[in-house]
């Protein structure tokens, strides 16, 4: 009987910052969508397993990514790789590449241009 007690008291505390987990990060995915402003330009792109893109960007931009991972590998004008983590903020004109580094997952990105 003590056990379950001992187990429901370090459970509480997981569920409750999970919840907290799970609003903070709703909030920051409606800010970084909001991001862009009111007028905007939504396209959605598909990448498979172990492919990339290359995209043109110009202004203020967010990069959404849903599917597998949720991790993408991105590069900015050239520059060094970085690993992203479901948004990305860019307000830098140029080119963007979306690199898909998972071997089986494909995943999904929104990108929202401002016009």
């Amino acid at each position: 009987m003590v056990m379950i007690e001992f187990f429901i008291l370090l459970l509480i505390p997981y569920l409750i910052l999970w919840t907290l987990w799970n609003v903070y990060f709703r909030k920051i995915i409606k800010a970084g969508l909001e991001y862009v402003g009111n007028n905007y330009q939504e396209t959605i792109y598909k990448i498979p397993p172990s492919n990339s893109i290359k995209l043109k960007i110009n202004g203020k931009c967010v990069l959404l990514i849903s599917g597998g991972t949720n991790w993408v590998t991105l590069r900015v004008n050239h520059g060094p790789r970085q690993k992203v983590f479901k948004i990305r903020l860019l307000n830098d004109p140029g080119e963007v590449e979306i690199i898909n580094d998972s071997k089986l997952f494909s995943i999904n990105v929104i990108i929202r241009r401002s016009t």
